[in-house]
C-alpha cells in the first residue's frame, strides 16, 4: 500500500509534463510572419494598426490563440481555425497612451513603434512664421497708441476783426460783433428789420453741410458652425469640410472662403449672398495618411487619416492534376492566390520543379481579391518531379511508355 501512495504524485507530475508538452508543440506547428505596425511613430492618443500573417505548418488542421500584447499587456487576442497549410492576415488597431518605445509581441513576433508627446498649439507652424506673426502685432500696437496719443488738429472758422488802432486781423467766432470806429456793430442777420446794414463787407452765411452717415452701406461676412466629418476615416476615403458664411450688412457682396490644412490653402469657394442671407459651404477632401489641422476663417478642427495595410498575398490549395502522367502528357499545377491587405498590388507566383524554378507568373490583386493560377507543365523524361509553389509541396511522376 505504501507503494502505491508514492506512485500518485508521480503520475500526477507526468501527465503536467505531457500536457505542456503538447501545448509548445501544438503553438510551434503555426508561424507567424510578416509583422508589420503602422505608422511606426505616432503622437499620444494616434491609433496603431498592427498586422501579421498566420501560418498552420502542420499536416493537419489546428486552432491557434493569437495574441497580441503590447508593454507584455495582452491588447487583444484571436482565435484562428487554419487547415493544413492555410495561411490568414490578422490585424488589430490600438490607441498609443504611453511615450516612447513600446514593445509589440504577436505570437512569437516581436516588433516596436515609438510614441511621441502631445503636439502643441505652437507645433501648427515653424518658429520663423511666429517671429513674423509678433513682429506684425508689435508694430500694429504701436500703431494704435500713436493713433490714440496724438490728437487730431482742426482749424475753427474765424472772421478777421479790425479795431482801431489794430495792426493785423483778429479772429473771433462767426457772427460776432465788430468793432468800428463808431463802436460795435451786430452783424446783419442779428440787426433788427429796417436797420442799415454794417459799414465794411460780411460774408453772408453758407448753407450747412449734411454730415456723412455713420455707417456706410456695406456686406459684412461672418463664418460660424466649422464641421468635419468623419473626424477619422482611412486613406482615400473623403473627408467633408462644412461651414455657415452669413451676410450680416445691408449690401450684397460676394466673400471668398479659403480652406486652410495644415497651414496650406487647400480650396477657395466664391459665395455670392444678399444682406442677410446664409449659406452653407461644403468643401470634400482626400488625404493620405496622418493628422491633418483645418482652418476656415478663424474656426478650426482636426481630422485623422489611416493608412491602408499593405497588399499581402497568402497561397494556398496545390493542385497537380493527374499525379500519375505519360511522357509528353500535359500537367496541370494550380493554386489560389489571394490579398489580404487594403491596397491593390502585384505578386511574383515561382514554380519550382526539383528546386529550380520551372517558370514564374505575376498577377496583380486588388484588396480583399482571390485568384487561380494554373501552370501546364509537359515533360518527356520519366521519374519523379518535386512541385514546390510558394511554400506548398507536392509531386507527380512521368511514366515510362513500354513499346511492345
Amino acid at each position: 500500500m505504501r507503494k502505491l501512495t508514492w506512485l500518485l504524485p508521480v503520475a500526477l507530475i507526468l501527465l503536467f509534463v505531457l500536457a505542456a508538452t503538447a501545448s509548445v508543440s501544438a503553438q510551434d506547428d503555426f508561424k507567424v510572419t510578416n509583422l508589420s505596425i503602422s505608422p511606426e511613430s505616432v503622437a499620444v492618443g494616434d491609433p496603431v494598426t498592427i498586422s501579421a500573417n498566420v501560418t498552420n505548418t502542420k499536416d493537419t488542421g489546428g486552432t491557434y490563440l493569437v495574441e497580441l500584447k503590447l508593454n507584455d499587456e495582452v491588447k487583444d487576442s484571436q482565435q484562428l481555425t487554419l487547415d493544413a497549410g492555410q495561411s490568414q492576415n490578422v490585424s488589430s488597431m490600438i490607441t498609443a497612451d504611453t511615450p516612447g518605445d513600446n514593445f509589440v509581441e504577436l505570437g512569437d513576433a516581436t516588433d516596436f513603434f515609438t510614441v511621441t508627446g502631445q503636439a502643441s498649439f505652437f507645433d501648427i507652424f515653424d518658429t520663423w512664421v511666429w517671429w513674423v506673426i509678433a513682429g506684425v502685432i508689435i508694430v500694429l500696437f504701436i500703431l494704435v497708441i500713436v493713433i490714440v496719443a496724438v490728437p487730431s488738429r482742426k482749424k475753427q472758422p474765424g472772421v478777421a476783426i479790425k479795431g482801431p488802432g489794430s495792426t493785423g486781423p483778429q479772429f473771433g467766432y462767426p457772427g460776432a460783433p465788430t468793432q468800428t470806429p463808431g463802436g460795435f456793430q451786430m452783424p446783419e442777420q442779428f440787426q433788427p428789420p429796417g436797420s442799415f446794414p454794417p459799414p465794411g463787407p460780411f460774408p453772408a452765411p453758407g448753407p450747412m453741410t449734411e454730415p456723412y452717415p455713420q455707417y456706410a452701406r456695406r456686406p459684412i461676412f461672418s463664418v460660424s458652425n466649422l464641421t468635419i466629418t468623419p473626424n477619422q476615416v482611412k486613406a482615400g476615403a473623403p473627408v467633408t469640410i462644412n461651414a455657415i458664411i452669413s451676410n450680416n450688412g445691408s449690401e450684397a457682396g460676394t466673400y471668398s472662403v479659403v480652406l486652410r490644412i495644415n497651414g496650406m490653402v487647400e480650396n477657395i469657394t466664391d459665395l455670392m449672398l444678399s444682406p442677410g442671407a446664409s449659406q452653407t459651404t461644403t468643401i470634400t477632401v482626400i488625404k493620405d495618411g496622418g493628422e491633418y489641422y483645418a482652418e476656415v476663417d478663424g474656426l478650426s478642427g482636426t481630422f485623422i487619416v489611416i493608412p491602408l495595410v499593405p497588399a499581402n498575398f497568402s497561397v494556398r490549395n496545390l493542385v497537380i492534376a493527374p499525379e500519375r502522367a505519360k511522357q509528353g502528357e500535359t500537367v496541370n499545377i494550380s493554386a489560389i492566390v489571394t490579398n489580404s491587405g487594403e491596397s491593390a498590388g502585384t505578386y511574383s507566383i515561382a514554380l519550382k520543379l526539383k528546386g529550380a524554378i520551372e517558370t514564374t507568373e505575376e498577377i496583380t490583386l486588388n484588396p480583399g481579391e482571390s485568384q487561380k493560377v494554373t501552370f501546364g507543365i509537359t515533360k518527356k523524361t520519366p521519374g519523379f518531379y518535386n512541385v514546390e509553389l510558394e511554400g506548398l509541396t507536392g509531386r507527380f511522376v512521368v511514366e515510362m511508355e513500354w513499346q511492345g
